[in-house]
């Protein structure tokens, strides 16, 4: 009986409005993709698998135009993010660049990783992967390191921190605490390096708000991609 009463007082209700609420879409793809990894720019496509995103090069050419001021070529994400924060993704795969394939820098390679721009300095974290040129060939053995890039206003500068372990993920961290950038990486997303800064001396001069994202990039004429999982920003510990 009380079953019975409660249908009738939700037809009379409905009756009473004339309206029934319609359902709520899911998400569109591209909605999805701005929600778990956000805004996307640059030469490139962008597919999702999950909360997994692939970014894929299309140009054929050389994307590492990545500069303050100017358009990027490099396809990559970007969050706006103030203060201290901790942003960390896993680079599940990343395409290796091809060992003969003309480059535009006299190494073929491919980057694959996290950024940190400000009004006029970038930080970028990446698994490296190159032939280095030598004259007459290219070296036969693929290189693979944890690279390091930074410019600044009065200057740039760049290295590594690392090789990672072949046919394994690699999980980058990026963390921000004042105006300091550390840095640090595992191998299974649960024991990490020691947080580290390179360019512990130089004032980068990145401002409160800076643009953090997952990038890639390559110097060679080829079609590249890589797999990004495990994206995530926080608030710095």
């Amino acid at each position: 009986m009380l079953r019975a009463a409660a249908i009738v007082a939700f037809v009379a209700a409905v009756a009473a409005t004339g309206v029934v609420a319609a359902p709520v879409p899911p998400p569109s793809e591209k909605e999805l993709l701005a929600k778990l990894w956000g805004q996307t720019e640059g030469q490139g496509e962008f597919e999702l698998a999950g909360k997994q995103l692939t970014v894929r090069s299309t140009i054929g050419r050389p994307n590492r135009d990545f500069a303050w001021g100017q358009r990027p070529s490099a396809p990559r994400t970007k969050h706006v993010v103030r203060g201290d924060f901790e942003v960390t993704v896993c680079v599940l795969d990343a395409s290796a660049p091809n060992k003969d394939a003309k480059n535009d820098t006299g190494a073929a390679e491919t980057n694959a990783g996290l950024y940190v721009q400000g009004e006029a300095s970038i930080f970028r974290y990446s698994l490296g992967q190159s032939y280095q040129r030598f004259p007459g060939a290219a070296n036969q053995n693929l290189q693979r390191m944890l690279r390091i890039e930074a410019s600044y206003p009065r200057g740039g500068a760049g290295g590594s921190s690392g090789v990672p372990e072949n046919g394994k993920s690699t999980y980058i961290r990026l963390t921000r605490k004042d105006k300091e950038i550390l840095m640090s990486h595992s191998a299974d997303g649960n024991k990490w390096s020691t947080p580290s800064n390179p360019f512990k001396n130089i004032d980068m001069g990145f401002p409160n708000e800076v643009t953090v994202g997952v990038f890639f990039s390559h110097s060679t004429h080829q079609f590249a991609h890589a797999t990004f999982d495990g994206f995530m920003i926080v608030k710095a510990k």
